[in-house]
């Protein structure tokens, strides 16, 4: 079964700004959920894989090596309307492919909700302008 997939930047950015997520050492998966008013009952994967881990050669291996690992680890997660965005690591190419089926598989489950980000504040002393 093929996955459905993240195609617009837009969704990416949706996905890092509101959604979970899990950490492992080969990559970082950020789970949002679907809204209701979307309307979806199924998963999109959307994979990201920056220079930083490599030429495009690797970058390509590591795409190729994630999205078998997500159709194997999701197979049975299909039915959960949210949106997965794997953001790759360069040591997906060193990892064991069942270690990284296993991460994938509980990413949704285990992705930890994102902490605020602390507003900035004027330091101490500084006049407020208006």
């Amino acid at each position: 079964m093929r996955l459905a997939r993240l195609t617009q930047r837009k969704e990416f950015l949706a996905a890092a700004e509101h959604g979970r997520r899990f950490r492992s050492s080969a990559f970082m998966a950020q789970v949002r959920d679907a809204a209701p008013e979307e309307g979806r009952d199924s998963l999109r994967l959307g994979l990201t894989a920056s220079r930083k881990t490599g030429n495009a050669v690797k970058r390509n291996r590591i795409r190729r090596r994630l999205r078998a690992a997500a159709a194997q680890a999701l197979r049975d997660q299909t039915h959960k309307p949210c949106d997965i965005v794997i953001v790759a690591r360069s040591e997906v190419l060193g990892a064991d492919f069942h270690a990284l089926v296993a991460d994938l598989s509980i990413a949704i489950d285990r992705a930890k909700p994102q902490k605020p980000q602390a507003k900035l504040r004027a330091p101490r002393g500084a006049v407020p302008r208006s």
